[in-house]
């Protein structure tokens, strides 16, 4: 069946006689209100992209309205023409009967005229009864009901009879009782057909406010379902679009944590489909560069595992929360424990079973343990043996990000623990060895000393020329010889832990004083001036006045060594963060700054010094100083000489 147009609607219209009902019975059977639910449109659009169902959704929401007001537009332009037509219509009919009327009333007039002239007579008559005949005529044409037909039918009949009856009566001048009645049948006819073209009026005017009002109701509905399409719509086609999204959203999470495994079901055939499809794709190539990854990390595991088994030195390893991952063989040796015993312990724990841990995991344990940290030597008591090792601890950190100034993240602890106990037992017997070899030399030397003093002495016997310089020369030789040795016996119970400390009240400017007196004759060979401020109203310290002022005198005394001839040297000492500062400036040629981190190791020279020394003097001073919780320092630049300093606390412990 074809679908009726716009224009055959107009024409049934038109043409009258059918009910909204029986037009809207004309529409196509297939369609119906199923069809219109918004999944089924979707189900019908799943076809097409996304961004083409976006384009006919929002063309179908702004067509809906348009549509209605068009549609509602029609039907009451065309309901009030229908109307405006058949009210024209009944209204020229009742025009009509009222002139007909007339013209009956005319007629019997015309024939009841006293004293007037036949032909007058008859030509009013006649002209009364085409006046009668024209409008009853036009009314003839304006009748559409059944009724009327009867009606005008049965009118014609009469008024033909009457018509001849008059023409034969109109000279007599008496109209008989019979046409009397007939009058007035004639006239209630007309009555009738006027009173039926009211009804009609009536009726018709009511069938078109019945027809506005369906029609409004019809729209009214159209409008209500529309709506609640388009609120459908508008829950449904945004959860269309959102849903994948989520799902997609969650589906990333999942790979970000690393769940490759994860998929996304393929319901669209659109771009979320294609989407989809794309993210299953990769999601399946991740999955694949993991496994193959994960055979890489196994692989380089297992490599790493043998390789730290076979290796000699004792290995420990623990996560970032300070957990022990892993112990070679020579580690777990060395605890006295198997790896299952270990595995997964925190190291505080293991730290508190015995001061053997405890001296093991020490630095692992600080929170402001630097990336790396070296202790050398460090002496444990394991086996009733105290044993030496070198320890080194690791920070493992992990940069995601290779940008400067990224935040490293902790990712565990190494501890490497190798054993240096033979070479530390060496180096002690050698420091020993050392310092009795010193001590020996020590007691000839001295009585050698002794004896030129006593060759100085003129009562002894007086010396001449050549004598004198030989025994100055002696005297200058064993000096050097007598100073080196007590360097060498120093730096010996320094190293053995042999180092005492004799602590007694002092003045900052006696300290000075005594220095000074030490190298006097040194600064008065080169010329130089002694530039000196003690900060006025210092308070007593509490120090080994000996070591220290041997410090001071180390310090001179470089400052003498490498001083230009008529120079100056500056002696300042202040009080600064609650502690004491002394410090000694030179004008000399100034050290690199690649030489300065060694000038406190011991037997360590600047390169190129060629003056003769043990390289012992500023390792000791460094010694001497820490051991009175004191800080040594300096700060030195290539061509503008070096300032060497040093703090003690007001009182050491």
């Amino acid at each position: 069946m074809a679908t009726p147009t716009i224009q055959q609607f107009k024409q049934k219209l038109a043409a009258g006689g059918q009910s909204v009902g029986a037009m809207l019975k004309t529409l196509p059977k297939s369609l119906s209100w199923k069809d219109l639910r918004p999944a089924a449109i979707i189900e019908r659009l799943n076809g097409l992209t996304l961004r083409k169902k976006i384009r006919a959704l929002m063309l179908l929401l702004f067509a809906i309205f348009p549509s209605l007001g068009l549609v509602g537009g029609y039907y009451v332009q065309r309901t009030s023409n229908n109307m405006l037509l058949m009210l024209n219509d009944n209204y020229t009919t009742l025009q009509y009967t009222n002139i007909m009327s007339q013209a009956v009333n005319d007629i019997f007039w015309a024939v009841n005229i006293k004293g007037g002239a036949p032909s007058f007579k008859r030509l009013e008559l006649e002209k009364a009864f085409g006046q009668f005949e024209l409008y009853f005529n036009l009314f003839e044409r304006k009748v559409s009901t059944e009724a009327e037909k009867e009606l005008l039918e049965e009118l014609k009949v009469d008024y033909e009879i009457s018509k001849n009856g008059l023409r034969q009566i109109v000279d007599s001048g008496e109209v008989p009782f019979d046409m009397h009645m007939k009058r007035k049948y004639i006239l209630s006819m007309l009555q009738n057909i006027y009173d039926l073209n009211t009804s009609i009026i009536e009726k018709r005017t009511q069938e078109a406010n019945d027809l506005a009002n369906r029609v409004t109701l019809y729209l009214i509905v159209s409008a209500f379902f529309f709506f609640l399409f388009a609120i459908a719509a508008m829950f449904y086609f945004p959860n269309y679009l959102i849903e994948p999204i989520e799902k997609m959203t969650e589906s990333i999470r999942q790979i970000a944590r690393k769940n490759y495994q994860h998929r996304l079901q393929v319901k669209h055939r659109d771009e979320l489909g294609e989407m989809a499809s794309s993210f299953n794709l990769m999601a399946s190539k991740l999955e694949e560069y993991e496994k193959i990854n994960l055979n890489q990390i196994i692989t380089e595991k297992q490599r790493t595992e043998t390789i730290i088994s076979r290796m000699n030195e004792a290995i420990i390893g623990l996560d970032d929360q300070r957990r022990v991952l892993f112990a070679n063989p020579p580690a777990l040796k060395l605890l006295g424990k198997t790896l299952d015993e270990i595995s997964g312990q925190p190291a505080a724990e293991l730290a508190a079973q015995s001061d053997f841990m405890a001296s093991i995991f020490k630095e692992v344990l600080q929170d402001d343990l630097a990336e790396s940290q070296s202790v050398p030597a460090v002496s444990i008591d394991h086996q009733g043996k105290r044993q030496y090792f070198n320890k080194d601890v690791l920070k493992v950190q992990r940069q995601a990000d290779q940008k400067d100034g990224e935040e490293r993240t902790n990712v565990g602890y190494i501890v490497i623990l190798k054993n240096v106990t033979e070479l530390k037992e060496a180096d002690i017997a050698k420091t020993n060895f050392m310092a009795t070899l010193s001590h020996e030399l020590k007691t000839p030397i001295s009585a050698i000393d002794m004896s030129l003093n006593l060759m100085a002495d003129k009562r002894v016997g007086q010396l001449n020329q050549e004598q004198q310089e030989l025994a100055t020369t002696i005297k200058q030789n064993t000096s050097r010889l007598l100073k080196m040795i007590n360097e060498i016996l120093e730096i010996s119970k320094i190293e053995t832990g042999k180092l005492q400390i004799e602590l007694e009240e002092t003045e900052a400017d006696k300290l000075v004083s005594r220095a000074l007196d030490n190298v006097k004759t040194f600064v008065f060979e080169k010329k130089l001036q002694i530039n000196q401020y003690i900060e006025p109203d210092l308070p007593r310290l509490k120090v080994d006045v000996p070591k220290t002022t041997a410090v001071l005198v180390n310090f001179l005394t470089n400052a003498v060594r490498y001083s230009p001839k008529d120079n100056s040297i500056e002696i300042i000492v202040v009080k600064q963060d609650g502690m004491v500062e002394f410090s000694v400036k030179d004008h000399g040629p100034g050290i690199s700054e690649s030489e300065q981190k060694k000038l406190f190791q011991p037997y360590r020279r600047a390169q190129g010094d060629k003056t003769k020394g043990t390289g012992l003097g500023l390792a000791i001073a460094k010694e001497f100083i820490e051991a009175q919780g004191g800080k040594i320092w300096m700060q030195s630049k290539v061509g503008e000489g070096s300032t060497f300093g040093f703090v003690l606390p007001l009182n050491s412990n």
